[in-house]
């Protein structure tokens, strides 16, 4: 249990949505150490899950304004208390980059009992205990392209992942994005075959990047990713993918704007 004292300070939770029907709670963070060239929140800050911000990222105009309004960790436990949740998603930019991160997961796992999940770039060490799963984002294996995509060195990421592999106190996946003639299907496989050096059972999956204005690289056909999923899993048996805008996949469930 929090005291009083401990509900004070100011989290870089920006934006929250919610499943009713399957319970699920998503919390967005701003900030990141990572600077992304194809970082899609150049374009859109907000949940792409809502219709209405789905419905803008196809508008090549489009840009959202950074976010101005935070929730202080005593309005964000506030705003969760009624709602009835099973699984949340901790959502970036980055969330390791709130100093209140495990403040917040405190209150989950003591008020909410829920399943949390931290979708992470793995640059910085996340508190496992305090958490159930891990979704860890490999640019790139490769160190130039990783410096040149994030401005960073990719030693944290793939040391970090070794040792939540290692550790086994929470479940891992990973993911990468698959963009053709950058982080192309040599790239991917790469990672793919790293990742099998540490474990070749790791969940991966692979998405199809999602085109961004001013930048020079196209979406992937389905038949390319799916071509290079097949091969990726000849090495990692557990290896999915996510066709992207051409591929038709409907969205699995209605969320709605909480905050």
């Amino acid at each position: 249990m929090m005291s009083n004292s401990d509900y004070c300070g100011q989290t870089k939770v920006y934006h929250v949505t919610y499943s009713r029907e399957y319970g699920v709670c998503s919390l967005f963070f701003w900030g990141c150490n990572f600077r992304c060239r194809i970082c899609y929140l150049h374009k859109e800050a907000y949940d792409c899950h809502l219709s209405e911000n789905s419905l803008r990222m196809d508008d090549p105009l489009y840009r959202r304004n950074p976010p101005q309004k935070f929730l202080s960790l005593y309005q964000l436990t506030r705003l969760l208390e009624p709602l009835s949740i099973k699984k949340v998603f901790l959502m970036g930019a980055e969330a390791t980059q709130d100093s209140l991160l495990p403040e917040i997961l405190h209150y989950l796992k003591g008020s909410k009992m829920s399943f949390i999940s931290l979708l992470t770039n793995g640059s910085k060490r996340a508190p496992l205990f305090l958490l159930d799963e891990v979704v860890l984002s490999i640019k790139a294996v490769t160190p130039g392209l990783h410096r040149e995509y994030t401005g960073e060195d990719n030693g944290p990421v793939l040391r970090h992942l070794r040792e939540i592999t290692d550790q086994r106190v929470v479940s891992l996946r990973t993911e990468t994005v698959f963009v053709p003639d950058y982080v192309d299907q040599s790239e991917v496989m790469k990672i793919a075959e790293f990742l099998s050096s540490v474990d070749r059972n790791i969940p991966f999956h692979i998405d199809a990047y999602w085109p961004m204005p001013g930048l020079p690289w196209r979406e992937p056909e389905v038949r390319e990713i799916e071509a290079l999923r097949d091969r990726v899993k000849t090495i990692l048996p557990n290896t999915t993918c996510l066709h992207g805008k051409t591929g038709g996949e409907e969205v699995a469930y209605e969320m709605e704007e909480v905050f």
